[in-house]
């Protein structure tokens, strides 16, 4: 009587490691850099939207907050203290250059006063950096003509003037910058603030569906295209857990590229539209803590916004059989 055959034993399938999912995923990624820039061109767009709101709102919200705590802040304390100090040095040198501009005469054969090579500027520019002029041009030319040796006093009283022209303008800032707020249509009322907070949420929502569908779709495309090569490697023994693995890698990359794209874009747009807007006043008050969560939030929410659209497409991938995979005409 014959030995019973011997069955060998079936083998135990091989999982491949998570790094070879990532090379397969970086060379797909190479093979089809049309469609992969298309899904990464949508988060980018999406992404600067979101930042650019976000950032937009912070750094209008660091102002309204600015313009109302300003004027009781210590620094505007000084400033006002300053202003009196100034204002108390600069009316006495006032009145003296003007009697004495008043009764100057210019002696016969002196050289004609040139404030543009002394002074480096002229009387009329001077007039437009300080807030008042001691006496008409025709009246300083003639005085320090006649008086060379008054120059000190004057240079004295001008760059006094100027100081006290900055410090009063300083201290306006915050009156300027609600008045170009107000002009611009930015909400400065709490009933108005909450409503474009409502709005900028829908906007935000919005954005983010028509990314999501965008992402989604292109990953159900990509899926599409790629029926046979899913087909063959599932015939030589990739498991379902490698393909889901295959997409969600490739879409973790596409997403961490855009979003990194799209958050700086965004943040560079508002910065620039607001220092074109408000000028200084835009980095008056920049709320770094909250551009900060506002970059991190969006990060995250760019990465997984690609990554979940790529959930859906990677689980059709993998429940589909071999045989049905290696039918479709391409």
């Amino acid at each position: 009587m014959s030995e019973p055959t011997k069955h060998a034993g079936i083998s135990r399938q091989i999982k491949l490691p998570i790094s070879k999912a990532v090379e397969i995923a970086w060379k797909s990624i190479r093979l089809r850099l049309s469609r992969s820039l298309l899904v990464t061109s949508g988060i980018v767009l999406a992404l600067a939207f979101l930042v650019s709101i976000q950032a937009s709102e912070s750094m209008i919200d660091g102002m309204r907050k600015w313009v109302a705590s300003a004027e009781a802040s210590p620094e505007f304390a000084q400033l006002r203290e300053r202003r009196t100090a100034l204002e108390e040095s600069v009316a006495p040198l006032r009145r003296e250059i003007r009697d004495t501009a008043r009764d100057a005469r210019i002696p016969e054969g002196a050289a004609p006063f040139d404030p543009q090579a002394t002074l480096g500027v002229t009387f009329e520019e001077l007039a437009t950096q300080v807030h008042q002029m001691p006496a008409p041009p025709a009246d300083l030319q003639r005085l320090l003509t006649a008086r060379p040796d008054y120059l000190p006093t004057f240079r004295q009283w001008m760059d006094q003037a100027r100081e006290l022209h900055q410090v009063r303008a300083e201290l306006n800032s915050p009156q300027n910058l609600a008045a170009m707020m107000e002009s611009q249509g930015v909400p400065t009322k709490p009933e108005e603030i909450e409503a474009a907070a409502i709005q900028n949420r829908w906007l935000l929502g919005l954005a983010l569906l028509v990314a999501f569908v965008g992402i989604l779709n292109a990953m159900l495309m990509s899926v599409t295209e790629r029926f046979r090569e899913i087909g063959t490697m599932k015939c030589l023994g990739a498991l379902d857990s490698f393909i889901v693995k295959l997409f969600l890698i490739e879409s973790l990359f596409q997403g961490i590229v855009g979003t990194v794209l799209g958050v700086v874009i965004g943040l560079l747009l508002s910065l620039g539209l607001a220092a074109l807007t408000y000028g200084h006043f835009a980095f008056v008050n920049l709320p770094f803590a909250e551009l900060g969560i506002a970059v991190g939030i969006s990060t995250l929410v760019g990465v997984g916004l690609t990554v979940g659209g790529a959930v859906y497409p990677a689980w059709q991938a993998a429940r589909m059989h071999p045989i049905e995979a290696m039918r479709v005409e391409t």
